[in-house]
């Protein structure tokens, strides 16, 4: 086993308000969390993100390419300005770089697929360190839906939760929103529950006519009222029918899709409708997969931006009453860096060779997990590989 290694896990999410860096530490028996950091995404990156992913969008091979390339061009450049601040010492040696999700099929079988955008040879180039991407690839090849990832992580971080013994789960609030359950025996089991803030920000947009890009602390949903039959009628989504395993992504969540069902809703009616169906659909998900099988769940601990958003927190508690709705820094953790973290396990694992998804993901086989891209200084990581 490798001695010791620091891997920086590089984040960018669904919502497109930034990436998130953490290093992470291993050795073959522990981890600890090194540092984390934050920069916000240039707008006209995000602006090119989120045309691409537009319904009905039609682009040239150009603009798709060079989007690949900008992406990676700002996070070679971002990394390496983080890095060269920091002592030899705080360095990492490894950079778990997830991508930028710009579509995610994984029942278009055969030819299921995921795209991530960034390049990881120009990160590679431009840092100097190894880059290890495409985590999600793999799974999907093994007959899984590549989707969510983060479990195997979120089992690590439960071992010192409270309420463990009685059953945990971890709820990450990004553009999408997915949890991990983790039984008292230490099982797991994890699904992509719909959006999260993908359809919040989307109508904070439209009302402040671009000046704000998320709802702070909830309160402009909690402002507003919500509208029951818009509400009603986004329920029928076909994807909350669909049996777990699953997952998903704003290729099947479109704003298009919500400002359609909401058409007669303005201001912050429509931001607190958003909020409302985000929290209904979390509430049916735990409903569906854990509770309603009888199974143990004695708090819920909230992670991602959206743990932020007080309304989430609030409105979710009110409907799961015997439920402790928690956020991850009521136990000491930072809820903006735990996907983050979560990349940095899932480079280590890809450094040796084990799978990142799981039952989960309902990979029906070995999944080759994340590729590994040399950097300069892939030789000296060599020497220390099993």
């Amino acid at each position: 086993m490798i001695k010791r290694v620091t891997i920086a896990g590089v984040m960018t999410g669904t919502s497109c308000d930034g990436v998130d860096i953490a290093s992470v530490e291993f050795d073959s028996e522990s981890w600890s969390p090194k540092w984390e950091a934050s920069r916000p995404y240039p707008k006209k990156i995000r602006d090119r993100v989120f045309a691409i992913q537009k319904v009905g969008a039609r682009l040239s091979l150009d603009e798709i390419f060079s989007l690949d390339a900008d992406i990676g061009t700002w996070l070679g450049k971002t990394l390496t300005e983080i890095i060269e601040g920091l002592t030899a010492k705080e360095r990492p040696e490894i950079i778990a770089m997830h991508g930028q999700t710009v579509a995610h099929a994984p029942l278009r079988k055969p030819t299921a697929y995921t795209v991530q955008l960034g390049e990881p040879t120009v990160v590679a180039e431009m840092t100097g360190r190894t880059v290890i991407s495409g985590f999600r690839q793999g799974d999907i090849a093994a007959g899984g839906e590549g989707a969510p990832l983060v479990p195997i992580y979120h089992y690590l971080l439960s071992s010192v939760l409270p309420g463990s013994e009685k059953g945990v789960a971890l709820h990450n609030l990004g553009g999408i929103s997915n949890f991990t359950y983790i039984k008292p025996d230490g099982s797991v089991f994890g699904v992509d529950t719909g959006p999260a803030n993908v359809w919040i920000d989307a109508a904070v947009e439209r009302i402040s006519k671009g000046k704000k890009t998320f709802d702070a602390g909830g309160k402009i949903a909690l402002s507003g009222r919500v509208d029951l039959p818009a509400l009603k009628a986004l329920l029928r989504h076909p994807y909350l029918k669909r049996p777990a395993p699953k997952s998903t992504g704003r290729d099947e969540f479109p704003p298009e899709y919500f400002f359609a069902r909401a058409k007669k809703l303005t201001g912050e009616d429509l931001v607190a409708t958003a909020t409302a169906y985000t929290v209904e659909t979390i509430v049916q998900a735990y409903e569906k997969f854990v509770i309603g099988n009888g199974n143990p769940l004695s708090a819920i601990y909230l992670c991602g931006g959206g743990a932020k958003n007080d309304t989430i927190r609030l409105w979710l508690a009110d409907l799961l009453p015997n439920i402790s709705v928690l956020r991850i820094e009521d136990v000491g953790f930072d809820s903006q860096f735990i996907e983050a973290q979560a990349f940095a396990f899932l480079g280590y694992r890809s450094l040796l060779g084990l799978p990142v998804g799981g039952p989960w993901t309902g990979a029906e086989k070995f999944g080759p997990p994340g590729k590994i891209t040399p950097g300069k200084n892939w030789a000296e990581i060599l020497k220390r590989l099993p």
